[in-house]
């Protein structure tokens, strides 16, 4: 759905704090935010207008507008919410370690997570899509507080062979990248509480990966979860366009690329690619009418790009998963930018006819076919098991406190580590 602007406030709306305004007010206030964290969630942050939010809350503009100075106050108070619970959850990590007391600490801590990510399904689907961009919030502080508890448990728990830094960070971005795939319902996943015992011996296995069999089928449920069928066929793929770009058109594509990945797709504006690819705003028109089509040309490349890298994941050997996992971070590299923006459902809609899915959906087949191959711990859900990979994937080319200036080759080696200590053990 494309974003509609905002029109100007009328003066004397938004009373600073909201005084006085009575228990029926506050009704509708509270109804408002309420509404408004569904149509965040469909829309996302940037496709929806306050007007749609009236629509949503059976209100007209100006009732809103006595309540919030725009779409921005609303989410930011949304935001705010979701960061207190945030910080609480991350006091209530138990002791971590290979024992049925350690495992089910990090179940409960979990379980908890899924629901606070229902609670607040808003506020976390914008991450890490475009929301690190999103100016409405400031989440440096919460995330540095919450990293710094986590990473004191892990200190606590003695775990080998990994850096508390990168295993905090694990903790902390694979199960919201997991919640957030099931929010977009961008794979097949099994019930919810199945999601979170099959993650949970996950990252009991990243952790511990010496953990006894018993320990790990305590969380898990009391039968084998049902297969997750026939592997998922690819669409056909949208008619190719021409690949013959000219230099300036590549020129722009690269500086385009870096932008994206650097400020956010959204905070990027067509003078500032005309500016950093040293050519005027009508140049830059000739090759290119609007940033979607920017994008849409980088998507395309990324596709071709990520669907030659998948096709060999399947047959890995164990001595050359680091070997995949760097040029993947190689690739990340070039297209995080352009990746972030198709998580926004905003975006992702605009570019049906760049094959979005193709990108995702081909390395996702991959991935399920490789653990075809392997020996999944006690009973996990392959499905649940391959958001995993898709997770470290994701999030994990990503440096840690531990190596803020780290190379690829460490992310590299640090996400098959972990891959290796859970679900790839047999590999």
């Amino acid at each position: 759905m494309a974003s509609t602007p905002d029109k100007t406030r009328r003066p004397g709306y938004a009373p600073a704090a909201n005084v006085g305004v009575g228990r029926r007010g506050l009704h509708t206030r509270d109804r408002i935010l309420t509404c408004a964290a569904d149509v965040f969630l469909v829309n996302g942050f940037h496709g929806t207008s306050l007007d749609t939010i009236a629509k949503a809350a059976s209100a007209s503009r100006a009732t809103v507008y006595q309540y919030f100075a725009g779409k921005e106050e609303i989410f930011r108070e949304l935001s705010v919410s979701a960061e207190r619970d945030v910080l609480d959850h991350a006091d209530r990590l138990g002791d971590l370690s290979p024992t049925h007391d350690g495992i089910e600490a990090l179940h409960g801590w979990l379980a908890q997570w899924a629901d606070l990510y229902d609670s607040h399904a808003a506020v976390f689907a914008e991450y890490p899509g475009i929301g690190t961009e999103l100016s409405v919030i400031e989440v440096g502080t919460v995330a540095e507080t919450f990293a710094e508890a986590v990473t004191i448990r892990v200190r606590g728990a003695a775990v080998e062979g990994l850096d508390p830094d990168d295993a905090a960070a694990a903790l902390m971005r694979i199960p919201h990248m997991v919640h957030l795939y099931r929010y977009r319902a961008m794979f097949s996943l099994p019930a919810r509480d199945v999601v979170t015992s099959s993650l949970t011996v996950a990252l009991q296995l990243m952790l511990f990966p010496d953990t006894p069999d018993d320990v790990l089928s305590a969380v898990l449920p009391p039968n084998r979860p049902e297969p997750a069928g026939p592997l998922p066929e690819a669409d056909p793929r949208p008619a190719a366009t021409a690949t013959g770009l000219a230099p300036i058109a590549l020129d722009v594509l690269s500086v385009s690329s870096a932008l994206f990945a650097e400020c956010g797709y959204y905070a990027v504006g067509m003078e500032q690619i005309a500016a950093a690819a040293a050519v005027s705003r009508a140049t830059l028109y000739r090759y290119f009418s609007t940033k979607v089509e920017i994008l849409a040309e980088l998507t395309r490349k990324a596709v071709d790009e990520i669907e030659v890298q998948s096709a060999v994941l399947p047959g890995l050997e164990a001595d050359s998963l680091a070997r995949w996992m760097l040029g993947y971070v190689r690739f990340h590299r070039d297209y995080g930018g352009v990746i972030r923006a198709w998580l926004d459902g905003t975006v992702a809609e605009q570019l049906s006819d760049a094959e979005v899915g193709h990108g995702i959906g081909a390395v996702h087949r991959a991935v399920l076919a490789l653990l075809d191959t392997v020996d999944l711990p006690a009973r996990i859900d392959v499905r649940v098991a391959s958001t995993v990979f898709l997770a470290v994937l994701g999030r994990m080319t990503e440096a840690t406190a531990a190596a803020e200036s780290g190379t690829d080759e460490r992310a590299a080696d640090l996400m098959a580590t972990l891959l290796r200590r859970s679900i790839l053990r047999s590999l």
